[in-house]
């Protein structure tokens, strides 16, 4: 149904985790990530279930390789565990900024393709692909983050020690990190018969938060920039995900010539300090936390919604995981869905 406040088309967005469809099936995380056949059972189960709760208000995920944001680490070597009910995570695995440029500089060109983690996703997406013959299903799920968030991974948090310590050499290591997570991202492009170098592009680097806005004409601004230009062609649509940002970090995003902000958990941002101090060319949408709905009534809700409308942002954002079903909070994203409908045109 279409939506329009004040002239303008909004779009409320209820946006699903994955791990409500392992949730609803009854299997573990553990499963849904390691064994193929279990997870199709999940995707079938569990968005059968779905439906049958919100498929009137809102659909499903499709059916895809469970999605992991460290596949890229893990081809360079990252420590991997996967605990009984949990997903996959890496740890760091560089003792020095040093061994982490050596680390990059080694493996430059590698084939990511052959890593057994890649090949255990290539083979888990060609039996979901079988499984589900009408769904439409590029190459997913084994992913990258962006080139900071990348590097904190790597080294640990003495990373933004050797922002201090080691500033040449973290300039190093970051333009090899770039170089790598794209040369990754470029392959997943090409096993889905996509350019290599499309007219726009999607990054995630919430780590770079954690970088002060002091620092980032030196580090995090060529970083970002340096990927951005490798990923979509010039004047392309860009689009950053970077959560936790204070304000003073928002004037800094006019540098890296973004389309779109996305700061979804930000506790140190508000509708206003966002209005004043990010670029007017910049939009940037709005979450009401997963965390958060669950405990709002219907009126907090419906507050919340016209507030933003009102502020001018056009993507309302609410999402919805195992947490909300497990604690039966699903009448809250009901109410999310329900505080747009005197906008309904």
């Amino acid at each position: 149904m279409p939506y329009r406040y004040n002239g303008r088309d909004i779009f409320p967005l209820i946006e699903v985790y994955h791990d409500a469809i392992p949730h609803l099936a009854g299997v573990s995380m553990r499963e849904f990530f390691l064994d193929p056949g279990v997870c199709a059972r999940a995707w079938r189960d569990g968005t059968a279930r779905f439906n049958e709760l919100l498929g009137d208000i809102c659909p499903p995920r499709q059916p895809g390789p469970p999605p992991i944001s460290y596949g890229h680490l893990m081809c360079l070597g990252a420590p991997v565990t996967v605990p009984p009910d949990g997903e996959p995570n890496v740890a760091p695995f560089a003792g020095s900024i040093d061994e982490a440029i050596d680390i990059l500089q080694a493996r430059s060109g590698m084939d990511f393709a052959g890593h057994e983690w890649f090949r255990h996703y290539l083979d888990l997406w060609r039996v979901l692909q079988e499984q589900f013959p009408g769904v439409h299903m590029p190459f997913s799920g084994f992913g990258a983050q962006g080139p900071l968030t990348s590097a904190v991974l790597m080294r640990g948090q003495d990373f933004y020690l050797d922002l201090l310590d080691e500033p040449e050499k973290c300039q190093t290591f970051l333009r090899l990190m770039v170089d790598s997570i794209v040369t990754f991202s470029r392959l997943t492009r090409r096993i889905n018969g996509e350019p290599e170098v499309p007219s726009g592009g999607f990054l995630a680097d919430d780590f770079a938060s954690l970088i002060s806005p002091a620092q980032w004409p030196e580090f995090v601004i060529p970083a970002i920039n340096r990927h951005f230009e490798s990923i979509c062609q010039p004047g392309g649509y860009r689009f950053l995900h970077l959560e936790n940002l204070t304000p003073s970090h928002l004037p800094r995003l006019t540098a890296l010539g973004l389309s779109h902000f996305q700061p979804s958990v930000s506790p140190a941002l508000t509708l206003e300090t966002v209005r004043a101090n990010l670029a007017a060319s910049i939009t940037f949408d709005w979450l009401l936390y997963a965390y958060d709905v669950t405990a709002m009534s219907d009126a907090a809700i419906q507050t919340w919604v016209d507030k933003t409308a009102q502020a001018g942002v056009t993507r309302l954002r609410t999402q919805i995981g195992a947490y909300a079903i497990g604690t039966n909070k699903l009448d809250r994203i009901r109410a999310f869905h329900a505080a747009f409908e005197k906008y309904a045109v």
